[in-house]
């Protein structure tokens, strides 16, 4: 009898508890009875059956569940929550304006295009979650950036679930990225002019060099620089020599890449 009523508790779990992230609200009631019949069974059963019973917490905005996981439904439930493709955003509140160039322009230390080399995983940071990349900086509009470095990104992977700030889309390998960063580690700004796709190398129309020089947004961003200096930020345009700025003018002179 409790082999046919662990059963059917695996079958309703399965079905309708993880039907979907974003209704965490509507399955309250669910999930209630789903523990109360998980008591039902003492713990001599479970182990009897060789299934072992696990308790976790999703979080959705303000939102959090407790859920109860069988063991041996939780590859399975990864790989179901990985193929619906769910999505947990961060929401920031900004005290500037990021639509506004000058302000991302100004904030920022470092403002390049790069190329993504490599995704070396997620960590969490404080509960939060952050990816790695290694990144070939192509082109330097502000900044001196060269070869290859290593950015922060604010969001990634967890437990099939992506969680990535409203707006902001995760990189992929193979990317050609304009970048906007903060300190010596390179931490990409959270905000909707952080990350913006050009293109994938294998799939650019040009070579990258054109690709690069015909971008409206990269030639924006440079005509903004020169007006930016509004923040004690490194890299200000009003810090270089008037030889420096002599030599910005040339768009070219900010190829780095080989």
């Amino acid at each position: 009898m409790k082999k046919i009523l662990l059963i059917l508790i695996t079958i309703f779990l399965y079905f309708n508890i993880y039907s979907s992230h974003a209704n965490l609200n509507k399955q309250e009631l669910l999930l209630n009875n789903f523990k109360e019949q998980i008591e039902k069974l003492d713990k001599y059963s479970l182990e009897d059956l060789n299934i072992k019973l696990y308790k976790t917490k999703l979080e959705y905005k303000n939102s959090s569940k407790v859920l109860y996981v069988l063991s041996k439904l939780e590859n399975a439930l990864k790989e179901e929550i990985s193929k619906k493709g769910i999505v947990s955003y961060i929401y920031h509140n900004f005290v500037l304006d990021f639509s506004d160039y000058k302000n991302v322009l100004g904030f920022a230390e470092n403002v390049f295009v790069g190329k993504v080399v490599k995704n070396n995983g997620t960590y969490n940071n404080l509960g939060a979650p952050e990816t790695h990349f290694e990144v070939e900086v192509l082109y330097n509009i502000k900044g001196k950036l060269k070869g290859n470095i290593n950015t922060i990104f604010e969001g990634g992977y967890e437990n099939g679930i992506l969680i990535i700030g409203e707006g902001n889309r995760l990189l992929e390998e193979g990317g050609i990225y304009l970048l906007v960063t903060m300190g010596d580690v390179h931490k990409i700004s959270s905000h909707e002019n952080g990350s913006y796709l050009l293109g994938f190398e294998k799939k650019l129309k040009k070579d990258i060099k054109t690709t690069i020089k015909e971008n409206k947004k990269i030639k924006d961003f440079r005509e903004v620089y020169k007006e930016s200096s509004i923040f004690n930020t490194k890299n200000k345009y009003s810090d270089m020599t008037n030889e420096e700025k002599e030599k910005y003018e040339d768009f070219d002179s900010g190829f780095v890449m080989e």
